[in-house]
C-alpha cells in the first residue's frame, strides 16, 4: 500500500508511521536505488551517482550497502540484493499479512471507516496512512476506497498506470489530477477535462467535483479566468443544494486562486478574509497549505516578493506535513508558472523549479508523462 518516504532535512526514510535515521551517504545510495528500483548497477555506476566529484574506493559501496542492509532489516519487504558479478538492486515488496479476528467485525470496520473520513476531512495523510500500516495489527478490512486514495495522495503514478485490476474509468479522474501535475500544456489539460465531463466519463461524484472545482482552475491556467468566473454561481448553488460543507473552503480557495489570475486583486482580498475566518475555526492542514500558496501568488500581483516566498515556503511545508503529493506538484506548477509569465528571472524561480525538479525525479512525473496522456486519451476514447 505504501511507498518510502524520503525527508532530506533529517536524512531519515519513513515506511508509514515508522522511520529510520540514516547518514547522507547512506541517503543517497538508498534514494537513488528506490528512484531506480528493480534495476541493478555496478559499483561504478552508484558511485558516479552518489559520489559525484569525489574519489571513493569501490569498496566504499560495499560498506554503505551493509549498514544500510543492517537498519533497513526490520523492513523484511525492502531489499537491496547482491547481483552476483554485476553490483546491487532494490526490490520493495508488500509487508508480510497477519490474520487477526476484529477483520470481519462489522463494528471495528464502522469505526475505522469513520477515523478515516475525519483524516480526510482533516487533510492529515500521514495519518491515514500511519492508519492503514497497522491494518494487519488492528484487524480491519481497509475501505477500496481509502486503497486508492492513499495511492493518490503519495503520487503514485506507475500505480494508476498498472493497476489493471481497477477499471481504466475508475483511475481516470485520479490520473487527471495527478497529470496536472506533470506541469502540461494547459489547454490540453483542459481539453482532457472538457471532454470527461461531456463524454460523463467519472462517476457522479467525480463528475460534480470536477465540474464545479477542478476544471475552474484549469481554466484560469488556460488564461481563461473569465469563463471560470461565469461559473463561480453555479458551483456555489451546488455546494449548497448538495450540502456539500466539505467543498466550502476549497471551492473559496479555487475563487481566490481564479481572482488572482485575472487581476482581481480585491475580490480576491474579500475571498482571503472569509477563508481566513474559516480556518481558524476548523484548521484542516490541506486548506492551509493551498490557501498559503494562492495567498503567495497574491502577494507576488502586489510585487511582495519576500513576503510571498515565505508563504509559498510554509505553505508546500503545510502539503508536505500533511502528505499530499499531487497538490504539492500541482502548487509548484502554479507557482513557477505564475513567476515564469510576471515575473521571470526571480532568484526564486530556480529555488521552486529545483524543488520541483527534485519531485519529478522522485515521481517520474516526466518520465510517466506521455503514458499518462495516452492512458487517459484511452480512457476518453481519443484517437
Amino acid at each position: 500500500m505504501e511507498r518510502l518516504i524520503f525527508d532530506p532535512s533529517g536524512y531519515k526514510v519513513k515506511w508509514g508511521a515508522e522511520s529510520i535515521g540514516l547518514l547522507a551517504k547512506e541517503f543517497a545510495l538508498l534514494q537513488f536505488l528506490y528512484r531506480h528500483r528493480d534495476r541493478a548497477f555496478t559499483r561504478d555506476q552508484l558511485l558516479d551517482q552518489v559520489w559525484t566529484m569525489e574519489f571513493p574506493v569501490e569498496r566504499t559501496v560495499d560498506d554503505h550497502i551493509y549498514r544500510l542492509r543492517k537498519k533497513l532489516s526490520p523492513w523484511t519487504h525492502v531489499r537491496i540484493n547482491t547481483v552476483r558479478g554485476y553490483g546491487y538492486s532494490l526490490t520493495v515488496g508488500e509487508p508480510k499479512s497477519v490474520m487477526n479476528p476484529s477483520v470481519s467485525d462489522r463494528e471495528v470496520n464502522s469505526s475505522v471507516r469513520d477515523i478515516f473520513k475525519k483524516y480526510h476531512l482533516f487533510g492529515q495523510g500521514k495519518s491515514m496512512l500511519a492508519l492503514a500500516t497497522q491494518q494487519d495489527v488492528l484487524g480491519y478490512e481497509l475501505d477500496p476506497f481509502y486503497a486508492v486514495y492513499l495511492k493518490f495522495i503519495q503520487g503514485d503514478i506507475a500505480w494508476f498506470l498498472q493497476a489493471d485490476d481497477l477499471p481504466l474509468q475508475t483511475r481516470l479522474y485520479w490520473l487527471l489530477i495527478l497529470y496536472r501535475g506533470t506541469n502540461p500544456e494547459p489547454k490540453q489539460l483542459l481539453s482532457y477535462c472538457e471532454q470527461a465531463i461531456s463524454r460523463r466519463a467519472l462517476s457522479p461524484e467525480e463528475h460534480r467535483e470536477m465540474r464545479i472545482l477542478n476544471i475552474l482552475e484549469v481554466y484560469a491556467d488556460a488564461g481563461l479566468a473569465v469563463e471560470a468566473m461565469k461559473r463561480f454561481e453555479e458551483t456555489r448553488k451546488t455546494v449548497e443544494a448538495d450540502r456539500l460543507s466539505g467543498f466550502v473552503m476549497p471551492v473559496a480557495i479555487m475563487e481566490m486562486y481564479v481572482y488572482v489570475l485575472a487581476g482581481k486583486l480585491e475580490q480576491a482580498d474579500t475571498v482571503s478574509e472569509r477563508l481566513a475566518g474559516l480556518l481558524r475555526d476548523t484548521p484542516y492542514l490541506r486548506e492551509i497549505g493551498r490557501f498559503r500558496i494562492v495567498q503567495g501568488l497574491l502577494g507576488m500581483a502586489r510585487g511582495r516578493e519576500k513576503e510571498a516566498e515565505q508563504l509559498f515556503d510554509e505553505g508546500l511545508d503545510v502539503l508536505e506535513m500533511s502528505l499530499n503529493v499531487p497538490l504539492r506538484t500541482i502548487s509548484l506548477c502554479q507557482i513557477t508558472g505564475y513567476i515564469t509569465r510576471n515575473n521571470a528571472g526571480l532568484k526564486m524561480e530556480r529555488k521552486y523549479a529545483s524543488l520541483y525538479e527534485s519531485l519529478d525525479q522522485e515521481l517520474g512525473l516526466s518520465k510517466h508523462k506521455e503514458e499518462m496522456e495516452n492512458v487517459i486519451r484511452g480512457a476518453l476514447c481519443l484517437s
